[in-house]
């Protein structure tokens, strides 16, 4: 599944934009800007290391600090942010892209178009600095094919998801709490008020609420299998208390 950004409220004062983002193998980045001073503030949360964080700051291009977020001591975070710099990279906001200007190896995606009208723009000396493919056989220069760049995406994003074993240890722990949970909880409300009525909507409330739970807490995936069978338990419960009973 690809992975998107989605903004969020920024927790910094004073910056005005904030990102999140939860990678496949479970990690959390976040991306705040502050505009009028030109300042991206970046931190992720590695998982492997049981939820440690590391942020930085960047101006215009220059890293102004680096720290270890959970212990709040300078810390240099270059090879904790570095692994991740396709996804910063990927920051649907031009101007924060252009205000890390490189830092952490973070640019802005290739755009082929563009840089395509660009080349034609270019004037004689410019052009000399940016060679044609023609005599690539000549100099023995071996170019990635659209093909080969394909192939190579699939493999990257399928080694990023990991196997199903190890997609499914990272979250089935999370996802049978919120069943126990849902199970205890229709328990409950069923002795309390003995009313498929109240049951069946207590249930598709409580499938609505695990899938915000999954989105927007644990900034994952919305399981829909667990989601579907809340609600049409809660249907089910609803529609024979509303007409036999």
């Amino acid at each position: 599944m690809k992975q998107v950004w989605r903004k969020q409220k920024p927790r910094t004062p004073g910056f005005i934009r904030a990102f999140t983002m939860e990678t496949p193998l479970g990690d959390v980045l976040e991306a705040e800007f502050n505009f009028h001073e030109r300042l991206v503030r970046l931190s992720v949360e590695i998982k492997e290391e049981k939820g440690r964080m590391y942020g930085a700051t960047v101006k215009n291009g220059t890293v102004q600090s680096e720290k270890d977020i959970t212990s709040g001591r300078a810390y240099p975070v270059f090879r904790k942010i570095w692994p991740f710099r396709e996804y910063f990279s990927s920051l649907p906001d031009k101007d924060m892209l252009v205000t890390l200007g490189g830092a952490y190896e973070i640019y802005p995606p290739f755009q082929p178009e563009v840089s395509e009208k660009k080349r034609n723009a270019r004037g004689p000396m410019e052009s000399a600095l940016f060679p044609s493919t023609r005599y690539d056989s000549i100099f023995g220069i071996v170019r990635e094919t659209k093909f080969q760049r394909w192939r190579r995406e699939r493999r990257e994003a399928r080694e990023a998801r990991g196997s199903l074993w190890t997609r499914f240890k990272r979250r089935v722990w999370g996802d049978l709490q919120d069943i126990c949970l849902g199970v205890g909880f229709g328990c409950l409300v069923y002795y309390v008020y003995y009313d498929y009525v109240v049951l069946g909507l207590s249930l598709g409330i409580l499938g609505m609420v695990a899938g915000l739970l999954d989105f927007l807490v644990r900034k994952r995936s919305v399981l829909m299998t667990k989601v579907l069978s809340f609600l049409s338990f809660g249907s089910y419960f609803f529609y024979n208390g509303y007409v036999y009973f």
